[in-house]
């Protein structure tokens, strides 16, 4: 039996962490802020997941060294897994972000034009090791994919892309909802309509999760595997341990109940 899961993502820059609305970043504090009013260390405790994105552009040596000193003080205060990403282009990159406590990598832009750099990653590290995010937004009712932190507006539709990674060696697919990013106002469901049942990689939901019964919406349907949010301040003190229970009720296979 595959369990639900709930995925919690921090967005990094300049040695701070930043939300995100419809791709728009707004700074809210360092890694001792998250800690201490955020209490992070409390709040990793009713997820079973944490992503961690530096998402700064053309990010220098200091920026990495930055990030990766901010994910080791995270790895100190919380017992998860931990997904890294943003900007892995080489081989290089990736293996540093291994070395720094990754437990899986997230892959955008590369999935577009790097199917060697996922095989390379997948022979060394195994093919679960590798999330691929794909960032899109609705045009007149059509889904177009965007790359480079939802810059890039890339040409190959969203249903042949999904199919050419069904036979790359990743583990899971991220949907991530430009329009709905940061809302709140709930995950995008209709995406899921377009999708074979019997497709087989895991699919994640990510973009308007603000509430519990959000997550629950999105866990019932089959194909998907898990939520993601990224809202610090929709889920501040009981937030997440409230849509965990949710989904308990609601009778969804989740992972332990902390």
């Amino acid at each position: 039996m595959i369990l639900k899961r709930i995925i919690y993502c921090l967005y990094f820059k300049d040695n701070h962490f930043y939300l995100s609305r419809n791709f728009r970043l707004q700074k809210v504090g360092d890694v001792k802020w998250l800690i201490k009013n955020f209490r992070f260390d409390v709040t990793a405790n009713y997820v079973d997941e944490l992503i961690v994105l530096q998402v700064k552009n053309k990010p220098s040596l200091n920026d990495y060294k930055s990030f990766f000193k901010n994910v080791n003080f995270l790895r100190k205060n919380i017992f998860i897994p931990i997904t890294l990403g943003g900007g892995v282009s080489n081989l290089k990159q990736a293996k540093q972000y291994f070395l720094n406590g990754a437990d899986k990598i997230l892959i955008n832009t590369a999935s577009y034009n790097s199917k060697k750099l996922i095989n390379d990653i997948a022979n060394l590290y195994g093919s679960q090791s590798i999330s691929i995010m794909l960032d899109y937004r609705y045009f007149k009712n059509q889904i177009k994919l965007f790359s480079k932190s939802g810059i890039k507006p890339e040409r190959i539709s969203f249903l042949n892309h999904l199919s050419k990674l069904s036979n790359l060696s990743c583990g899971e697919i991220i949907l991530n909802s430009i329009d709905r990013d940061g809302t709140g106002q709930g995950l995008d469901t209709k995406i899921l309509k377009l999708i074979k049942k019997k497709y087989h990689k895991p699919i994640l939901l990510m973009g308007g999760a603000g509430k519990p019964e959000h997550f629950s919406d999105a866990l019932k349907n089959n194909i998907v595997s898990a939520v993601i949010t990224a809202n610090l301040f929709n889920f501040l003190g009981d937030g997440l341990k409230l849509a965990r229970q949710r989904l308990t009720d609601d009778g969804i296979k989740i992972a332990k109940f902390y």
